[in-house]
């Protein structure tokens, strides 16, 4: 079987590829750009340049293949800005993806997709069943692409989608973690918006072996919560940044932004259930390990 990784230069992609060769999958990794997917040589390893919006993805997959689908406009703020570039990369790159799957009878396609599809007033813990109503542009185009899979699935599709929480570790350099640590390595104030948030940190390592878990679970057509389950103080998580480094600078508190979820933590239990995913990684653990690496 050989799997097929979409955003293999991303940071979900990288790490995602880089456990695939060290498990002894073939993998065929695409990307817009290939610079950083291309130094990870390996026989096991085919790269391709290619745009899931306008080029022909039955060139790559074939019949029996495997397709973790993780290229995405993934950021909120360019989603806001350029919500016509989300749109094309996420939902027409996603039907893009579906289509060709299904032209070429792929095995089965893994969507990464996201917690920003869940309206924000949900209970928690939330559970794969809540009420999904993005309050942004990146969770609504995620939502969208989601809901083709739904549709294709009902016919002919074998998809299994998972629903990220708030993924930090060695590649990602922006957001809450990623900031935080860069900007106290170089002395420099990091801000966080809000401060009062709760939210569900989950280890990229974590989410990887997800993605691999997805690969052979016999309970497709079904969509999955990867968090930790434990919810985390976004001032705790900047404290723990601070122990790690052994800095005292403190941040600097700005009006929290409309897509910030005020209170997020996932119900794990199906994942745990079905995939048999546990996270491993605590908070600190992980850390110590992103800022060595």
């Amino acid at each position: 079987m050989k799997v097929i990784v979409t955003g293999a230069n991303g940071f979900i992609g990288l790490h995602t590829v880089k456990e695939l060769l060290k498990r002894g999958y073939q993998v065929a990794a695409i990307d817009k750009e290939i610079d950083k997917v291309n130094k990870s040589l390996s026989a096991d390893l085919t790269v391709y340049k290619l745009d899931i919006v306008r080029d022909d993805l039955t060139t790559v997959i074939e019949h029996g293949d495997t397709v973790i689908h993780l290229a995405a406009i993934s950021r909120f703020k360019p989603a806001q800005e350029n919500p016509e570039m989300a749109f094309q990369v996420n939902v027409m790159g996603t039907l893009k993806i579906i289509l060709a799957c299904l032209e070429e009878s792929a095995e089965r396609l893994i969507y990464s997709s996201t917690g920003s599809v869940y309206a924000p007033d949900v209970n928690v813990p939330i559970v794969e069943t809540a009420r999904r109503e993005p309050v942004s542009i990146y969770g609504l185009t995620k939502k969208m692409a989601e809901d083709l899979i739904f549709y294709f699935g009902k016919q002919y599709l074998r998809y299994v989608v998972l629903r990220y929480g708030y993924v930090y570790g060695p590649g990602k350099t922006w957001g809450a973690v990623g900031a935080f640590l860069e900007l106290l390595r170089e002395g420099k104030q990091p801000v966080i918006y809000g401060g009062s948030q709760i939210n569900d940190f989950v280890y990229v390592k974590d989410v990887v072996n997800a993605n691999l878990l997805a690969l052979e679970t016999p309970y497709v057509n079904q969509t999955y919560n990867i968090g930790t389950g434990r919810p985390m103080k976004i001032l705790d998580v900047y404290d723990t940044c601070r122990r790690v480094l052994g800095s005292e600078i403190e941040p600097r508190i700005l009006p929290p932004r409309e897509f910030d979820y005020t209170l997020f933590v996932y119900d794990i239990r199906k994942a745990q259930t079905l995939l048999n995913y546990e996270p491993k990684w605590k908070l600190e653990d992980a850390l110590r390990t992103y800022v060595e690496a």
